[in-house]
């Protein structure tokens, strides 16, 4: 089994047992960096599931909802039909065929109604999906960005560029406050 490390990690391990103040800073905040950013990834993954667990809601239900319009689609036929037998029948059956008729424009309506009600809820779980999907790819915005800042922080340890640190310093806080933006659209 192998003990390989990412370049930035060898960089850290390096740094943390250097003398240079720099060096220590560096490693601290990577570490801090790499915390938050595991944090996220994991917020990320928790997102995604419940967006794709909405979608997947939305899927069936629109399903549901063909079903039913198939449904009162095969009412309104045989409505025609009964329509088109009392037409044709003689004055004996006209009664059973009118019972039939409201029989079936009763049932259109219900069916109508509850095809109404499924749609409005696959508009709702398609509402619900998107509410997920956009703090997802912030939190895929704030991770770009920490791990930009950890890469350099990683540089920062083999080069001692202060002002290295320092862009690495704004990477972070900027992929930090996409993250807290992120946590505040949840």
């Amino acid at each position: 089994m192998s003990n390989e490390h990412a370049p930035h990690e060898h960089a850290v391990e390096h740094a943390a047992h250097a003398g240079d103040p720099l060096s220590r800073w560096v490693a601290v905040f990577t570490a801090i960096l790499a915390a938050i950013s595991g944090l996220l990834h994991y917020e990320e993954g928790v997102l995604q599931t419940k967006s794709l667990l909405f979608k997947n809601d939305a899927v069936l239900l629109q399903s549901k909802t063909s079903d039913e319009w198939n449904l009162y689609q095969a009412q309104s036929s045989k409505g025609h039909l009964m329509e088109l037998a009392a037409e044709l029948s003689g004055p004996e059956k006209q009664a059973y065929y009118r019972d039939q008729i409201a029989k079936y424009e009763q049932r259109k309506k219900e069916i109508q109604a509850k095809a109404h009600d499924m749609e409005k809820q696959v508009e709702e779980a398609n509402l619900q999906s998107e509410r997920k999907e956009h703090p997802q790819h912030m939190f895929g915005q704030a991770l770009a960005l920490i791990n930009v800042a950890i890469s350099l922080a990683a540089i920062t340890s083999l080069t001692s560029s202060r002002k290295l640190f320092v862009l690495a310093g704004l990477a972070g806080v900027a992929g930090i406050g996409v993250s807290i933006a992120a946590f505040l659209n949840i």
